[in-house]
């Protein structure tokens, strides 16, 4: 079986844009960045990469609504 290789080099960047044309206003633009990075590194190799643009944009998507409904006192771990 061959194993298609799909470029993902992008994928991070054109989904910041996306979330935070979604989230400006509600959440800094530094917190949705980071948000997306960390939940990049979790999906790196558990998914296909040719589903890394989805599942990337609904992970994080979903992350981003939660920390909108989650105290103020919680914190983003940083990135390394």
């Amino acid at each position: 079986m061959t194993v298609m290789s799909h470029p993902t080099e992008g994928v991070v960047e054109e989904v910041g844009t996306w979330l935070a044309g979604e989230f400006s206003g509600r959440l800094p633009g530094d917190v949705i960045d980071r948000v997306i990075r960390l939940t990049r590194q979790d999906l790196e190799g558990r998914i296909a990469p040719e589903e890394l643009a989805e599942m990337l944009h609904r992970l994080g998507r979903s992350r981003l609504h939660r920390m909108l409904e989650t105290p103020p006192d919680v914190r983003i771990p940083r990135t390394r």
